[in-house]
């Protein structure tokens, strides 16, 4: 298929009847997910990717990036309003937004943020539909090796750019290429570590774990919120006043275009790095904004051009990070993951074949990118005083409706309990991962390359043998990941060196950059790295049973991450002499509500598994949603069975009604009416 019939193909099916109203319900979601602090296009996306087992490609992808497009929007009005990013990536909105807002100009602000969303947004999907033909040329130059040098490379960047510490970010990595390798080998049909577990053979299935990390561990953490979701208290002029206010922002992004398309040019260049994502991309074009400015003493204190720069470079990210997903199948962020994710859901392959055959689906992606944001730019401009009110509900309500969609998300794609328990458990993973600083996107990541890694470096070998290393291409990419490491490693030392000495609760960051600290104990992030190391090693110990062939991937995967793990416990005792194994705080939690709300989230998840399993599961998460509010969070007993009941009956009417998608029944009604199977 050409170019040219390929975009008119493309509008075509994006703007038609059975594609456009996904794309406009995927469009609000997102924009409502963005507006709630705290949650971000991981959960959006995370929590789209669900529904895609019954909808067609090209309603699948409008749904899926029609969700994630419009984040950075909702988060946007989040931050402008209440002085809190909704997403992380409109951290950098934070600088002057608020600002505006309390010098009066809050319609100026969020006119020019949304509008500013729309025109990166659109910078970025024109800059990938001119990649295209170069594409579509240098994809035909990797084979086997390079593709299996490229996934390493990714990682590489992933662990070292990343807004986590780099050494943990490596462990993260190479534990989700080692999850990758659960169960049946494609090469030799051998079942690895399952440990006798028949229901493993086929793997970890990749919806419920992206549920884990990304939805399910946001919920732990949002759980421990006291009160409402938002603090700040946004004083917001009349509807009429705000909405001239608005237009007021539109003239002025329009008016600022030259400083837009500098930042939008930032984003996209930024957005084809692994690992980089639109938080770094919005500081530097910040940065730019203040330094391009004639008016800098004006920045942090109300300056349009503060919004405007970092709203511009956070959606021409998706433009650049979407060319290295569609030419390689490589993603670059956690975002980019769970979408190649839905992509194999949909039954659509990566590379050469989408490039050439399939380019109407890359430029529905391009369409539903701008589609997506104008929808967002349009709705968000007039429904500001509604959505700036989802901010005021009690995370004690929001917390145990999300977890009940969740938890149906995950049985409804593959009709498995199994999968509630991996999303919970994996749920548990994320969020202690988030707590110690572990990179999430990077184990997400890994966990998709996996298969790619594995598969493209039996070829590598079976064509080219050990040496396939020694070509060309393969080489110089190796050369570019080991240079780039050991250059990260030398500046951690340097750093080091001249930092004042750590403190008690502070482990030296492995990157050459600032990075979150880890919210955790030292001692509690040992005991977690030893647990893991406990079962690394279990699977060390199995690969010994399996064939060479099958045990050659998880050895060369298993290897550095023992070596890693050891060295980053070392870390931990060396720069925290003091830690000792018997001093656990029960999480490390620096949340409001404390160990105990993390506690009573923890118990609350695996009741509603056991309630599930055995009552039913419309049954199990009506009971699970009123008890988690009336007796945990102590919520009114009306209103606790109003939402219950609510909740409960939306989910029947989208999965059993809409969908068809048959609901566990429960192991009492399997017995009651005598089943064998359970």
């Amino acid at each position: 298929m050409g170019i040219l019939e390929g975009i008119a193909s493309g509008f075509l099916q994006t703007v038609s009847l059975a594609v456009l109203p996904y794309l406009v319900i995927g469009s609000l979601f997102g924009l409502v997910v963005g507006v709630i602090p705290g949650l971000s296009g991981h959960f959006a996306m995370a929590m789209a990717v669900t529904f895609l087992y019954s909808m067609e490609p090209g309603s699948g992808i409008a749904f899926l990036l029609g969700a994630h497009a419009t984040v950075s929007q909702g988060g946007g009005i989040t931050a402008i309003l209440f002085g809190i990013p909704g997403s992380p990536q409109n951290a950098a909105t934070l600088l002057d937004g608020p600002a505006m807002r309390d010098k009066g100009d809050l319609g100026i602000a969020l006119g020019a943020a949304m509008t500013s969303c729309l025109l990166g947004a659109t910078f970025g999907a024109v800059a990938l539909a001119l990649f295209i033909p170069v594409l579509q040329e240098t994809v035909l130059f990797f084979g086997p090796p390079e593709i299996v040098i490229l996934a390493f490379l990714s990682l590489t960047f992933v662990a070292v750019l990343g807004r986590e510490d780099m050494m943990r970010s490596l462990i993260a990595a190479l534990a989700g290429l080692l999850l990758a390798m659960v169960g049946l080998d494609n090469v030799t049909n051998t079942e690895r570590f399952t440990f006798g577990f028949e229901r493993l053979a086929d793997g970890l299935s990749l919806v419920p774990v992206v549920l884990g990390l990304f939805a399910v561990a946001e919920m732990i953490e949002l759980w421990s919120i006291a009160g409402p979701l938002a603090r700040g208290q946004a004083k917001i002029e009349s509807s009429r006043q705000v909405q001239k206010q608005i237009f007021e922002g539109v003239r002025a992004a329009f008016g600022k275009w030259w400083l837009v398309l500098r930042c939008s040019a930032i984003g996209t260049l930024m957005g084809l790095i692994p690992g980089l994502g639109s938080a770094p991309a919005a500081f530097v074009a910040y940065g730019h904004a203040k330094q391009s400015s004639k008016n800098k003493e004006s920045f942090g204190k109300g300056n349009v051009e503060g919004v405007i720069g970092p709203e511009a470079a956070n959606d021409a990210v998706e433009g650049g990070a979407l060319a290295s997903t569609i030419a390689f199948g490589i993603p670059g962020s956690s975002s980019m993951a769970i979408l190649l994710s839905g992509l194999f859901i949909l039954g659509l392959e990566t590379g050469p074949q989408m490039l050439n055959q399939h380019v109407d689906i890359v430029f529905i992606m391009i369409f539903t990118i701008i589609l997506g944001n104008l929808i967002g730019t349009v709705f968000g401009m007039f429904l500001v005083n509604p959505l700036s009110r989802v901010t005021t509900i009690r995370s004690s309500m929001l917390a145990p409706a999300l977890m009940a969609v969740i938890v149906s998300g995950a049985y409804a794609s593959n009709g498995s309990l199994l999968d509630i328990a991996v999303a919970l458990v994996f749920g548990v993973f994320g969020y202690l991962m988030k707590r110690f600083n572990y990179s999430r996107a990077a184990l997400l990541i890994g966990f998709v390359l996996g298969f790619v890694v594995e598969k493209n470096l039996y070829l590598a070998l079976m064509l080219d043998g050990p040496l396939f290393i020694a070509e060309p291409l393969p080489f110089g990419l190796a050369m570019i990941a080991v240079v780039f490491l050991a250059y990260n490693v030398v500046s951690i030392y340097r750093n080091r060196n001249r930092a004042m000495p750590a403190t008690a609760n502070d482990v030296p960051a492995a990157s050459g950059r600032p990075s979150a600290e880890p919210h955790g104990s030292p001692a509690t992030e040992i005991w977690f790295l030893a647990f893991i190391c406990v079962l690394v090693l279990a699977a060390f110990l199995e690969a010994f049973r399996y064939e060479m062939v099958s045990a050659r991937t998880p050895f060369v995967i298993m290897t550095p991450l023992l070596f890693l793990m050891l060295l980053q416990a070392w870390r931990i005792r060396s720069a925290n002499p003091k830690a000792r194994t018997g001093d656990i705080p029960v999480t490390g939690s620096t949340t409001e509500g404390g160990p105990g709300k993390i506690g009573s989230m923890l118990f609350s998840m695996a009741a509603l598994f056991a309630l599930i399993a055995l009552l039913g599961h419309f049954p199990g998460i009506l009971i699970y949603g009123f008890l988690s509010m009336y007796l945990l969070a102590r919520e009114r007993l009306v209103l606790s069975a109003i939402v219950s009941i609510s909740v409960t009956a939306a989910l029947f009417v989208v999965f059993e009604l809409a969908f068809n998608i048959e609901m566990y029944d429960g192991l009492v009604f399997r017995y009651l009416l005598g089943y064998r199977d359970f």
